[in-house]
């Protein structure tokens, strides 16, 4: 016959060798239910008009467009063929922009524009205006300021260009930064009576 201390501490091993089993199938079980993002969105609009207003009511932006999908993740809302208009404080349109596809994230803090992107700078005082083209651009804190490090070109009407890769701008004060590989030119215009 075997000792009674023997089979107390076989008994605890046993019993502490099956609560470890059971909390590894638990622990097992609930970590193997991650959720899937869903590749459907969680609704579509066709023909939106998107107006972002600040604390006092003014609008500070709006983007219009023939689709929108929205995801309730990460994702945030897609928007196919934007046209986005920033307005400034006494409400006259201070610039545009448009591309292909767009992104807004989730906290809409950050838009991803992409493909074939066109920002037009106005400016009401001199009469000149800035085209900026490039194939990705990325509107921050509510349009205060642009960035991306892709190829970019920068045509201050009529005859001035710049052209680099990254950027670093201002649309509101007319002010872009290209940050490597610049180059800038200067087209002369020809008049067509003296030909």
């Amino acid at each position: 016959m075997l000792p009674k201390s023997f089979l107390q501490n076989a008994f605890f091993v046993v019993a502490i060798g099956g609560l470890a089993y059971v909390s590894m199938t638990l622990y097992n079980e609930n970590n193997a239910l991650t959720s899937e993002k869903s590749p459907f969105p969680l609704f579509e609009i066709k023909g939106y008009d998107l107006v972002r207003f600040d604390a006092k009511g003014d609008r500070i932006y709006t983007i219009q467009g023939p689709e929108l999908e929205h995801y309730d993740d990460d994702r945030g809302s897609t928007l196919q063929h934007p046209f986005l208009t920033h307005f400034t404080d006494q409400g006259g349109i201070d610039w545009t922009a448009r591309s292909d596809e767009a992104i807004v994230n989730e906290d809409q803090s950050l838009i991803t524009m992409n493909e074939n992107v066109v920002l037009t700078k106005y400016n009401a005082e001199n009469a000149k205006t800035t085209v900026l083209n490039t194939s990705q651009l990325y509107v921050h804190n509510k349009g205060e300021k642009v960035t991306n490090d892709v190829w970019t070109k920068i045509r201050s009407y009529p005859n001035n260009t710049i052209e680099g890769i990254g950027l670093i701008g201002y649309p509101n004060l007319g002010q872009f930064n290209l940050l490597k590989d610049v180059h800038s030119y200067y087209e002369t215009i020809q008049d067509e009576n003296t030909q």
